[in-house]
């Protein structure tokens, strides 16, 4: 009892706010096994009031005002520049990402409340044994890594999110070419020469999509974002403070204008690939597309994250786990022994490839 108190007294020094146990008064935390909030002391078990989420919000008429929801608090990471929404769940405050303890608390901050989130489906212990299997089937990963690996830092973070749906009109011009081969007369005899035959297309493609993801982190890339994807995103619930409890949840650092921008990012490769699709093809001299987004809709959600540091000879790596399927991704060091030996191997058979082929000519 005494350490309850001391981590209550903790709290109450930082102004944070906690989900007591109903049982024993000790703060409980969400175990994603259980799907419900957990209390270590007395095993009570409190499942959150479960509410459909609401799906989207017009992204024309929406104005990013409003307080970030009252009794949460922002922390700064001065090492990495992480911001952190803890909503006072945690008892020692550090940054997820880089691991620093000397995050300082910041001003509360004018932003968009969260509509929904997705709450963690995978435990620590599976996320961990998620990353091991990860890591041993890097094949350029150190050997001594792969047996003895063990992770010092490994958070739970709900990662903020916008979601955009959109239905576009596109039109397009370009320049297509398309191969054949002729018999070129030579002084020699014949020799066959590869052309190409050009010839322009137009016209226009309409495409709706739905629930395109764009990670608004200032510590997640948005390719590290697109590694653990997808997630079961009709599973999303209305944004609930239970589901935060022992978790760290990030504040979004980018904009919702800027936001949308990547979401057009994402979004032009497949336009490109479905007017691309029509045509029989081999070179694509020109393509220029013009698109129009209209009926755009948004949701700020929270996706659940776990994050994993480790070290390696004095350097840092992490990796990402996907908090709902255990899908992981990230970068691991490499072994400069097997590099060296896959290129031997690969210049050795090359060689080889050249030394048959001359031979066979002399043959």
């Amino acid at each position: 009892m005494d350490e309850i108190r001391e981590q209550e007294a903790k709290k109450e020094f930082e102004g944070v706010q906690v989900v007591k146990c109903p049982g024993c008064g000790a703060d409980m935390a969400f175990d994603p096994e259980l799907g419900a909030l957990h209390c270590e002391y007395c095993d009570t078990v409190v499942k959150p009031e479960k509410r459909a989420a609401d799906l989207s919000r017009d992204f024309l008429n929406e104005r990013e005002e409003g307080e970030v929801d009252e009794g949460s608090s922002v922390y700064r990471c001065p090492n990495c520049g992480g911001e952190t929404e803890t909503e006072g769940f945690e008892s020692t405050i550090e940054c997820p990402f880089c691991g620093a303890t000397n995050i300082v608390k910041a001003e509360k901050l004018k932003g968009l409340k969260p509509d929904s989130l997705l709450p963690f489906a995978v435990s620590r212990e599976q996320a961990l044994e998620a990353g091991k299997a990860w890591i041993k089937k890097r094949f350029y990963a150190p050997r001594k890594l792969k047996k003895n690996f063990a992770a010092d830092k490994f958070k739970g973070i709900y990662a903020p999110s916008f979601l955009f749906s959109t239905s576009t009109f596109s039109s397009y011009v370009g320049r297509l070419g398309k191969h054949y081969t002729v018999r070129v007369r030579t002084s020699k005899g014949y020799r066959t020469e590869v052309r190409t035959r050009w010839f322009t297309v137009s016209g226009a493609i309409d495409k709706a999509y739905r629930d395109v993801v764009v990670e608004a982190s200032s510590a997640i890339g948005q390719d590290e974002m697109n590694s653990v994807l997808p997630y079961d995103l009709d599973a999303r619930e209305s944004y609930k403070k239970d589901y935060l409890a022992g978790f760290a949840a990030e504040r979004y650092s980018t904009s919702l204008d800027d936001s949308f921008e990547t979401a057009k990012e994402l979004i032009a490769p497949d336009i490109r690939r479905c007017i691309l699709a029509r045509y029989d093809y081999d070179v694509v001299g020109e393509l220029n597309v013009d698109t129009r987004y209209d009926a755009t809709r948004f949701n700020y959600t929270l996706l659940p994250l776990w994050l994993c540091g480790y070290t390696y000879r004095k350097k840092r790596y992490r990796f990402l786990v996907n908090g709902r399927t255990g899908k992981s991704a990230g970068k691991s060091p490499v072994s400069v022994i097997k590099v060296i030996v896959t290129v031997l191997l690969a210049l050795g058979l090359i060689g080889l490839l050249v030394w048959l082929f001359g031979f066979s000519g002399l043959v």
